[in-house]
């Protein structure tokens, strides 16, 4: 009779120990999926912000007068002698 009762209480406290981890497992992967939904929200957030910045502050244009080049004045590439020989040829008409 004690062996059993030691088997029987053997299995409940292993079914306890096993339960505790599933348990924790449980809660810890819940935790992280949270984590992760919220810096996804955050992520998201910053990019439309981003995006509403760019629309309300667009780069400044201007249009040179009788011709449809654009000239960006914050384009890290801009060819500066392209936009002074440009200015002075519109100077010489």
């Amino acid at each position: 009779m004690s062996t059993i009762n030691i088997l029987r209480y053997s299995a409940v406290a292993l079914g306890i120990a096993v339960g505790l981890k599933t348990d924790f497992g449980l809660k810890s992967e819940a935790s992280k999926k949270s984590e992760q939904k919220a810096y996804a929200d955050k992520i998201q957030l910053i990019e439309q912000a981003k995006a509403e910045y760019t629309k309300l502050h667009a780069p400044k244009t201007l249009e040179k007068q009788g011709s449809s080049i654009k000239l960006d004045l914050e384009d890290p590439n801009l060819d500066y002698s392209k936009v002074i020989m440009g200015a002075v040829e519109s100077l010489k008409q």
